[in-house]
């Protein structure tokens, strides 16, 4: 048998009780807990409290709007679904999606789906899915047409993840640091990122990328595996590596390319390939 009453928050936040709310909101007191809708439908079958409506959820620090929502008593499943738009004060996040899930179990994390948009101080987030880990540090998996925006850094992929400060994605089409002058497409992205920026990458895959030369023009880089080291200040390709700059293409098996300096080192049978009167005399 199902109860429907119209707007009792009280009810529905007794019933729901505090073990969800407290996961979420960045506190460990439970504090004043609120949900508001038009009707609030209670099912003993399932156990579940429905809010359809103008569903608002609001507790210290988390303040979550949607059409629909449903939760169980003990607290371990809540589901907001249609326009979900959901604010975490002390996280400073901003959260949308079609449909967003908060897991109270081990790790605690958020489950959002369906033009997903993420913002953070310093950071946007947009994809189809997400999985967002509650934590000290930064983790999530994002997939479906990702697109992360860091100060100075952009990514388009398929799916992008990051945990501490270990970073990776997969089929991007799209890296692009602009303090470090480079840009890239690859199969798979890993990276290790610092606080001022890019630390370490490896790309394997179909590599492609662009780098700036010693003439201020395009240096283009083909290889199977590219390295970059902020240590060295350089650029490594492994594998069918080439280098085209000025008119004049550099193939061998590994191309080092100092960012430093501008220079193209390039060992394992190294080729040479220009057309006479295109190629620039720069080096």
């Amino acid at each position: 048998m199902r109860g429907r009453l119209k707007r009792n928050p009280v009810f529905f936040a007794f019933l729901l009780g505090v073990a969800f709310l407290t996961a979420f909101s960045g506190t460990a007191s439970a504090g004043e807990i609120r949900l508001t809708s038009d009707t609030l439908i209670y099912d003993p079958a399932s156990r579940l409290v429905r809010a359809e409506g103008n569903v608002r959820l609001e507790r210290q620090g988390l303040d979550l709007k949607a059409n629909y929502a449903e939760g169980d008593p003990a607290g371990e499943r809540f589901r907001a679904w249609g326009a979900v738009r959901a604010h975490w004060k002390e996280q400073k996040m901003d959260l949308s999606a079609e449909e967003v899930s908060l897991v109270d179990k081990a790790p605690r994390r958020i489950l959002a789906s369906g033009q997903v948009l993420l913002e953070r101080p310093r950071e946007r987030l947009a994809a189809s899915t997400l999985e967002w880990v509650f934590g000290p540090s930064p983790e999530y998996v994002a997939k479906g047409g990702v697109r992360v925006e860091v100060p100075g850094r952009i990514l388009e992929a398929a799916e992008a993840g990051r945990k501490n400060d270990r970073f990776w994605a997969r089929q991007v089409t799209r890296f692009e640091d602009q303090g470090e002058k480079i840009s890239m497409k690859a199969g798979q992205i890993e990276a290790v990122i610092e606080e001022d920026g890019l630390k370490d990458l490896t790309a394997t895959g179909q590599v492609s990328a662009v780098v700036v030369g010693s003439d201020g023009g395009p240096v283009k880089l083909k290889g199977d595996r590219l390295l970059f080291s902020k240590g060295k200040n350089t650029v490594a390709l492994v594998g069918n590596a080439e280098a085209v700059q000025s008119g004049r293409s550099v193939r061998s098996e590994s191309i080092l390319y100092d960012l430093a300096t501008r220079r193209i080192e390039a060992q394992g049978r190294p080729q040479l390939i220009f057309t006479p009167g295109k190629e620039n005399a720069s080096p």
